[in-house]
């Protein structure tokens, strides 16, 4: 059994500031817009209180709040569902463009527009975009992608919120598709971040569509490493995709793309992830679900992970028809479809299937239980309480959802019992306040 530390903090009062938009170092502007139009190639906008307008970004900028609970880009002061409003955020260049761009510690909200993400969209970003510490919420979007749209372009998200956001079609979360002739390979990580609470037709938390429409078919690899997808709904009625949780459409990774012309050209990998009570109108498609071209299969694997659908085992969290599922290992499963039994039930690979959450043990209920997203924790001395005892072959991360340190035998799923916060000691050059000693156990 893991013990638990309780760590005391000193309280430190804060300054409430009005609304503001700087480039660090340097000028204030009246507006995000202006201050990016203002901006060069590696400048930091510092964002504080509530910004009204929807902004573009064509620069290897960094666009950066201090808190999204008090700084906040909207596009409007109330959320809405009518397509006739405007998206959040817009990042990419008119053509595929090698940018480098980071938006942090902000709150992007009530979205409403007619095409791919309502709250933010990327398009062919051949660099690297960095969401860290974003709340992505109300947003809605006529389309694909009701929270966020990645189209042709590497994204690192990071301690991340994406929940109560709607598409028409499909995606309710998140969209994510690899359409850029100028980046034939592209790349989505989604770590220590909570997809909640989404609606759309397919995918009600994310849909991944390598279905492009271009001639050559590219290929996208999504990752999600420490995240929880929860509560997401597939509205489409029985007879449609579904994927309450995941919806993924696959084509073929063609040969003068690179690929083999064989294999599909999606590849979607879960390391300690915790997929809960996702639904759809049919309890065949309500988790994860594979469609896409004949023949062209999703290749799937899951590592140290607990995908249940509540208490219904008769709700299938996994359907994995249509799958090249190439390794499951340490994973706690509730109800199954097409099953590749010969991987599930090899001992050496530590699963467990036909699993309700209370029986995987996890409380069912999200909670703040420090770091920057809500998480579901599991109750000690449960299935999932010190789970991970087989050998995964790949890198595992060291900290949980919430950034603390996992210990002794990693408990399965976002959430570790017993995790301890882990941090470097740092200072602040203003008002020079030292935390120390760090890690800690006691006192703070």
């Amino acid at each position: 059994m893991k013990k638990i530390f309780t760590l005391l903090f000193a309280t430190f009062s804060t300054l409430v500031v009005a609304q503001t938009v700087n480039i660090q170092g340097g000028s204030s502007y009246p507006n995000i817009s202006t201050a990016i139009l203002a901006a060069t190639d590696g400048d930091v906008i510092l964002v504080t209180g509530t910004h009204t307008e929807s902004i573009s970004i064509d620069k290897s900028i960094t666009i950066r709040g201090s808190n999204p609970v008090t700084d906040i880009i909207q596009a409007a002061s109330s959320a809405s569902s009518t397509g006739t409003g405007s998206r959040v955020i817009s990042i990419g260049a008119p053509a595929a463009a090698s940018l480098n761009v980071t938006v942090e510690n902000l709150t992007i909200q009530n979205g409403n527009f007619n095409a791919n993400g309502g709250g933010i969209n990327v398009d062919k970003v051949t660099g690297l975009v960095t969401l860290n510490n974003l709340i992505i919420t109300n947003n809605f979007t006529t389309t694909n992608g009701g929270g966020v749209s990645f189209a042709g372009s590497n994204v690192n998200m990071l301690n991340c919120s994406i929940q109560n956001n709607t598409s028409t079609l499909d995606g309710g979360g998140m969209i994510a598709a690899p359409n850029n002739a100028s980046l034939i390979s592209n790349v989505i990580n989604i770590n220590q971040s909570i997809v909640n609470a989404n609606t759309g037709r397919n995918g009600g938390g994310i849909y991944i569509n390598g279905n492009n429409g271009f001639g050559n078919n590219f290929k996208i690899d999504v990752n999600l490493v420490n995240s929880t997808l929860s509560n997401n709904t597939a509205t489409s009625p029985a007879s449609g995709n579904g994927g309450g949780a995941i919806f993924t459409s696959t084509s073929f990774w063609t040969t003068n793309a690179g690929g083999d012309g064989v294999t599909g050209n999606i590849t979607l990998r879960l390391i300690h992830a915790t997929v809960f009570n996702n639904s759809h109108a049919s309890s065949l498609r309500a988790g994860l679900r594979f469609a896409g071209a004949v023949g062209a299969l999703i290749n799937f694997s899951a590592y140290n992970s607990i995908m249940v659908a509540n208490n219904d085992l008769n709700i299938k969290v996994l359907n994995f028809q249509n799958s090249n599922t190439t390794d499951i290992v340490n994973c706690i499963l509730g109800g199954l479809e097409n099953a590749p039994l010969t991987i599930i039930d090899d001992v050496t690979k530590n699963n467990q299937k036909g699993k309700t959450a209370t029986q995987s043990g996890l409380t069912g209920t999200l909670s703040n239980m420090g770091g920057s997203t809500s998480v579901l924790d599991i109750t000690p001395g449960t299935a999932a309480d010190d789970f991970c005892t087989a050998v995964t072959g790949i890198s595992i991360p060291n900290v949980d959802q919430r950034g603390y340190l996992r210990e002794g035998v990693n408990d399965a799923g976002a959430f570790e019992f017993g995790g301890t916060l882990f941090v470097n000691n740092f200072s602040l050059t203003a008002p020079h306040v030292k935390i120390y000693p760090n890690p800690t156990s006691k006192i703070l």
